[in-house]
């Protein structure tokens, strides 16, 4: 019997073994990532779909031949034929399931695969039941053979390939089908040409048999929905595993990040009990995992904080989430050993089964306190002595004021060391700094009440008494100043000090920080000017004092530019002939407010502020201009006297700058005569180089106020003078003190057996004027003749003329 194949039927067969194919390459993907019992799944579903979709073409390929006679199938060969197609195909799965299927293995299975097909094929071609019998080619039989068993290794060596590097061969997946479904259908009909039909009536077809169309097109829905089930199957698979994998991936990311992190971060049940702890909490509480997962979270809690938590942590969260979830709040942490340390929590809260659990991200905050911590300290605290600062004072002083009303007494103390720069030029900063410090403890551990001490700059310390009295204050001045005379030992030396103490009080001597403090300072300092060691309370005449001296200091600054100071010259008149031989340079300051101010009250604050350097410069320069414009017209003087300040003359270049002036002005050494007192000349080892230095340029050179210091006729001896002048509180009383003639007849006769020449001040009378004409005294000054004057008036006063006989 010859028949013929339907076209569309064989096209049919042929996409249900590429389908079959695809769909099984598909599901060697979902094998090569399943573990477990779902390797299994899949193993049997693989099996499953490529089994069926090999059986399915073959009897769709079995419906497309078509011959005259009915052909049914003997249900229990099928049954054999489906089995044997199902088997090759899960041995097949199993076998690409292995992770260790070496050639040898695939060529047993592949031999074992290939024998199921060729069974499924052969007992399905015994099945039929049909008025005609088979005789088969047994060559191309065994070229079907062959085929069975080569398709069945290169399916595996492809399912191999899918299994072990699936992103590389993905692309090719229907190529792959393709091949396979070829493969496949290539046995087939191989295995159909091998066949001849022949009629034969004795054949009788069964009745219990199922009808060929019948199964071919059940086969066909059948294969299709199943190949379209695990189709879906395998993309929602895929699609779940891929989202499981984000999951999973992300948990692991989120799980890294966790361990890595440098904050501890711990997830508790509601009662607080423990359930995660990551290495950062590990390090940062010293507690391993094992130790505290399950154990409570009061474990890492100081006492302080496990008392909130009696009852458990549930009731403590319940009336504190709303201040602490989602918040940053800062708390302290036990560490294993027992020590406590800051932290900072963030808390936040999920629900899971209708519990709460809790996540705390914590972290140690040591160091950020620490540093905190240190930049109050350098905002606030002096880096020496570590007392409070100004600022710290000011905010103390400020916040007492707030608090108190004006029936309570604040005192401020304002101490200062005396003489405290000596000790750092003698001895250098660091025993300087040794005394600051032990002057702080000093003050620290002397006084009962621990009052706010303070360090306001250098040597300058502030203590602050609250709800006190000024006798209090007074009594408390006396003993830390007895407290600090103490000597001082550093590094072998015994120091000996003293402080300076001014006080202020609130209400009456200011309302605020600034002024309590800056009238404490006021007494204090009014306290050095009385000599130092001692207190002084603040009261409106200090601080008038002050303010006057500070006003002066501040226009004295500018005083010279401003040309405020003025040099006025009183004559020094000869005693015998009465006329004027030379004229002394006095100073003036005419204050622009406070009018002709005279040398005691600001030359005092000039040598403190050392503006006499500048100013004594000035002097010396115009009265020695001054004197050439007198001798250019014509006038006959002998000199110009100038009157040095004992800070001038301390000056390392002081020789040097009187020879730059006499440069400047061109005036003779000769006629130049510096007016030193006995303080300048106090220190003989600096005095006599600096006066033979001046003589050698021809200065003259005289002593004022002779007999009113420490006079020491070895001046007279050791110092190159030239004149003595004799101070003016001798002069005035001579006629009324037999003392005061004799000091007066003293000098003057020490002076002319000396060679000396003798000048008396203030001579106001002419009976003192006798009285030195007689004593034979050189010259006199004095408002007798004149008082100071200015330039201008100078001219008239040449042409008088006085002369005295004895009488």
């Amino acid at each position: 019997m010859v028949g013929h194949y339907h076209v569309w039927f064989v096209v049919l067969s042929i996409l249900i073994a590429i389908a079959a194919s695809f769909a099984s390459l598909r599901m060697v993907e979902r094998l090569r990532r399943a573990v477990g019992w779902h390797r299994w799944k899949w193993i049997v579903a693989g099996g499953t779909m490529l089994g069926g979709g090999i059986w399915s073409m073959h009897f769709v390929a079995m419906l497309a031949y078509e011959m005259d006679m009915t052909v049914t199938y003997d249900t229990v060969l099928l049954t054999i034929s489906i089995l044997s197609s199902e088997l090759a195909s899960l041995l097949a799965f199993y076998i690409i399931s292995q992770k260790n299927s070496n050639l040898i293995r695939l060529l047993i299975g592949s031999f074992l695969i290939g024998t199921g097909i060729i069974t499924m094929h052969y007992v399905g071609m015994e099945a039929m039941r049909m008025p005609a019998s088979i005789v088969y080619d047994p060559w191309i039989v065994a070229l079907s053979v062959v085929i069975a068993y080569s398709a069945s290794f290169v399916a595996l060596i492809v399912f191999r390939a899918f299994s072990d590097q699936p992103s590389k061969f993905s692309r090719y997946s229907w190529g792959a089908a393709v091949v396979l479904g070829v493969a496949i259908c290539g046995m087939h009909y191989t295995g159909m040409e091998a066949a001849t039909f022949f009629h034969d009536e004795s054949k009788v077809v069964a009745t219990m048999a199922i009808h060929s169309e019948t199964l071919g097109y059940t086969v066909t829905l059948g294969i299709l929905l199943l190949i379209g089930l695990f189709t879906l199957l395998v993309r929602f698979d895929s699609k779940m595993e891929h989202q499981t994998e984000q999951l999973q991936f992300m948990d692991n990311m989120y799980q890294s990040i966790i361990e890595s992190a440098n904050d501890a971060v711990i997830t508790m049940a509601q009662d607080g009990t423990i359930y995660s702890w990551n290495s950062g909490a590990a390090r940062m509480f010293g507690f391993d995992k094992d130790k505290v997962v399950g154990q409570p979270l009061t474990m890492i809690m100081p006492d302080k904080y496990r008392k909130a938590h009696d009852g458990g942590v549930a009731r403590y969260m319940e009336t504190k989430q709303k201040r602490v979830i989602g918040q940053t709040v800062e708390l302290e942490g036990q560490h294993e050993s027992g020590r406590i340390f800051p932290i900072e929590l963030s808390l936040s809260t999920t629900m899971y089964r209708e519990e709460v659990f809790f996540t705390g991200m914590i972290r140690d905050i040591s160091e950020r306190i620490q540093n905190q911590e240190r930049i109050e300290e350098l905002v606030y605290k002096d880096e020496l002595t570590k007392l409070p600062n100004r600022r710290m004072l000011n905010e103390h002083i400020g916040s007492l004021l707030e608090k108190v009303d004006e029936k309570c007494c604040i005192a401020v103390l304002f101490f200062d060391l005396d003489r405290f720069k000596q000790i750092n030029d003698v001895y250098g900063h660091r025993v300087g700094d040794s005394v600051l410090i032990e002057v702080t403890k000093r003050l620290q551990s002397n006084v009962e009440s621990s009052p706010f001490i303070a360090r306001q700059s250098g040597d300058e310390f502030v203590m602050v008494l609250g709800d006190t009295s000024s006798y209090h204050a007074g009594r408390l001045a006396e003993q830390l100043i007895e407290t600090i005379k103490a000597p001082i030992a550093i590094e072998e030396l015994e120091l000996f000090i003293t402080s300076s103490i001014g006080i202020s009080l609130y209400p009456e001597d200011g309302q605020t920080a600034e002024a309590l403090i800056k009238h404490a300072d006021t007494a204090m300092y009014q306290a050095k000017m009385n000599g130092g060691g001692h207190y002084q309370f603040f009261t409106t005449e200090i601080n008038e004092a002050i303010s006057r001296k500070m006003m002066l200091e501040t226009g004295l600054r500018k005083a010279v530019e401003r040309e405020e100071i003025e040099i006025y010259y009183q004559p020094q008149v000869d005693v015998t002939t009465g006329n004027v031989n030379s004229f002394e340079a006095l100073v003036r300051w005419n204050h622009p407010e406070l009018g002709l101010i005279p040398p005691l009250d600001f030359i005092p604050l000039a040598e403190e502020t050392k503006l006499i350097i500048p100013i004594g410069e000035w002097i010396l320069s115009e009265s020695c201009r001054q004197f050439l414009a007198w001798t250019e017209q014509g006038h006959s003087l002998k000199h110009i006297s100038v009157n040095i300040s004992a800070v001038q003359f301390q000056e390392p270049d002081f020789p040097q700058m009187v020879e730059k002036v006499i440069k400047d002005t061109g005036i003779n050494p000769e006629h130049l005569d510096l007016e030193l007192t006995e303080s300048v000349i106090q220190n003989p080892d600096i005095a006599i180089p600096f006066m033979h230095q001046l003589k050698a340029m021809g200065v003259r050179l005289s002593l004022d106020d002779f007999g009113t210091g420490y006079s020491s006729l070895s001046y007279l001896k050791e110092f190159p003078l030239d004149t003595l002048k004799i101070d003016k509180s001798f002069t005035q009383t001579v006629l009324e003190s037999e003392k005061d003639q004799a000091v007066v007849d003293t000098i003057i006769h020490m002076a002319l057996k000396l060679n000396l020449n003798v000048i008396a001040e203030g001579v106001e009378t002419d009976g003192q004027l006798q009285y030195l004409l007689g004593q034979k005294c050189h010259q006199y000054q004095g408002y007798l003749y004149s008082a100071p004057i200015p330039k201008e008036e100078i001219e008239g006063l040449l042409h008088k003329k006085r002369g005295w006989t004895i009488t």
